[in-house]
C-alpha cells in the first residue's frame, strides 16, 4: 500500500541562516499499524540518507494529515516513534491539515501536546515568511519548533 505520495521540499530563511522543511503527505484515510509503519519506514531511511549525505542538521519534517479520517492507538504508536526519532537528531515532525475525527483523538489522548499542529502548509510558508520579514528570530541557533506557534 502506497502510504506516501511525495516528499516535497519547502525553503525558507531564519536570520542569516538557511533552514528547510519537507513535507510527506498522507494518502490513506486510515492511519493504522500499517500505515504507521509505512511513515515510520520512511522516517528512519529519510534521516539516514540526510544524515549520511550531508552530516548536517537533519531538517524539519511536516506530516500533512489532510487525507487522514481515522486514526488508531498503533498509528497514534508509530507517529510518537516518528517524533521521537526526529526529536533524537535534534528535529522536530509538525503535523498539518488535521481533520476533526484526527484532531478529536489527539486532544483526547493528549498527544496533542507534544506535536506543533498547523492548520495547512500554506499557514507554514505564511509563517515562515513573516517570520523572515519581522526578523523576530535572528539567533543563529533558533530551531524551527522554537519559532512557531501551535494552531
Amino acid at each position: 500500500m502506497d502510504t506516501i505520495t511525495k516528499v516535497n521540499q519547502l525553503s525558507f530563511h531564519q536570520g542569516s541562516n538557511s533552514e528547510s522543511a519537507f513535507t510527506i503527505k498522507l494518502t490513506n484515510s486510515k492511519f493504522d499499524h500499517l500505515a504507521g509503519s509505512e511513515l515510520f519506514g520512511k522516517v528512519e531511511s529519510w534521516i539516514s540518507a540526510n544524515v549520511m549525505m550531508n552530516n548536517k542538521k537533519v531538517p524539519v519534517l511536516i506530516v500533512d494529515m489532510e487525507n487522514v479520517e481515522f486514526i488508531d492507538s498503533q498509528g497514534l504508536q508509530k507517529l510518537l516513534a516518528s517524533l521521537r526519532l526526529m526529536h533524537s537528531q535534534k528535529s522536530n515532525l509538525l503535523l498539518c491539515s488535521l481533520q476533526p475525527s484526527v484532531r478529536i483523538v489527539l486532544e483526547i489522548t493528549r498527544v496533542d501536546q507534544l506535536f506543533a499542529v498547523l492548520p495547512s502548509i500554506e499557514t507554514f510558508m505564511n509563517q515562515s515568511n513573516q517570520q523572515r520579514q519581522d526578523s523576530d528570530c535572528l539567533a543563529s541557533d533558533c530551531l524551527v519548533s522554537d519559532c512557531l506557534v501551535a494552531a
